[in-house]
């Protein structure tokens, strides 16, 4: 340590903040990413997969605290910053739909949706006028995900609410299984930067794969009730 600067090949010569920051951020990752798979492989009814769901949301909310907080006071990279946009729109939302299950958007969850319609524009926006280095097709990758997801949960306004009863199981599993890809992404883009932007590609198309078998499958696979809240 020298001068409140830590002097690691881990952490480079990042201030004693910043390591611990990104300590926390490390460690709540690492957690998130065991408790999520856990829930992912667990029976849907079980106890051990709504533990390990409210395990990973309360590990998650660390990881995304410490990367906006990392971002914005450290060390801004663009990759990052879409993701963890990504990542804390799916998995509030995710956990809204299990709360709902099925039932109508409060004020909220429409203002949580109309705000995550509009962040990718404003987020492309700020780049382009403060200048920043960014990759438009990774990002518009990641952003326009954003776009589709936000932007169906504003429809749920208006579906029809016997579509909203059906489909509520699904939109959960997408919304947790997307955070837990972006989570993923995360981790091999800063692990392997070498080998960016596949390292952080390769998660992607394999957990959107796992779910489209989900999708496939269907709930009583999972051996979850289709429509409990009917």
């Amino acid at each position: 340590m020298q001068h409140g600067r830590i002097i690691n090949p881990m952490f480079r010569t990042y201030s004693l903040a910043h390591s611990l920051n990104l300590l926390v951020h490390i460690l709540a990752g690492t957690l998130a990413l065991g408790v999520g798979l856990i829930a992912i492989i667990a029976s849907k009814r079980g106890r051990l997969h709504r533990r390990a769901g409210k395990l990973f949301l309360y590990t998650y909310s660390v990881v995304v605290t410490t990367a906006i907080f990392g971002l914005l006071v450290f060390n801004f990279r663009s990759f990052l910053a879409v993701v963890t946009i990504l990542s804390l729109y799916d998995v509030f939302s995710g956990y809204r739909a299990l709360q709902l299950r099925g039932r109508r958007p409060q004020w909220f969850d429409t203002l949580f949706a109309a705000t995550g319609a509009l962040t990718p524009w404003i987020f492309i926006t700020a780049m382009r006028h403060l200048h920043r280095p960014w990759a438009p097709v990774l990002t518009w990758s990641i952003l326009g995900g954003l776009i589709l997801i936000s932007g169906y949960d504003l429809l749920r306004n208006v579906l029809p609410e016997r579509w909203l009863r059906k489909v509520w199981i699904y939109e959960h599993l997408y919304k947790m299984m997307s955070a837990y890809i972006a989570i993923t992404s995360a981790f091999a883009g800063t692990v392997f930067v070498r080998y960016m932007p596949w390292s952080a590609v390769a998660p992607s198309a394999i957990g959107f794969t796992v779910i489209a078998g989900f999708f496939i499958a269907g709930p009583r696979a999972w051996r979850y009730p289709p429509t409990l809240s009917s």
